[in-house]
């Protein structure tokens, strides 16, 4: 699997993770936490659609659609487990390495051929 779309699964799963616990037991107990999450869950959702817009402009038309497509896959394999307990600390350790991996992507040009 390359960087690319390693960034892409783990940036929507860590949005997606977010934008499905509303409820306050699904939160972090912390104010501050919460609010952290929530702003991180923004950035990551920016990052991915920014990721894909990188990929029309440098990579074939097929490997952004295709990434798309696999990370709303993931997407739906995580509605179907339902919610976890553990799923605020997932989602921001999601959103944490989709943030750096995107980053890495975007600064230093990385493509399909790079490899984690």
């Amino acid at each position: 699997m390359t960087l690319y779309y390693a960034a892409m699964v783990l940036l929507s799963i860590g949005a997606f993770i977010h934008s499905k616990s509303p409820a306050p037991e699904m939160r972090p107990a912390s104010e501050a936490a919460s609010e952290f999450w929530r702003w991180l869950a923004r950035a990551t959702l920016i990052a991915w659609v920014a990721l894909i817009v990188w990929g029309f402009r440098e990579l074939h038309w097929s490997q952004p659609i295709a990434a798309t497509m696999v990370s709303l896959a993931a997407n739906g394999v995580i509605a179907m487990r339902g919610p976890r307990d553990a799923w605020p600390m997932l989602s921001m350790l999601f959103c944490a390495l989709g943030l750096a991996a995107a980053a890495i992507i975007l600064i230093e040009g990385l493509g399909p051929g790079m490899g984690l």
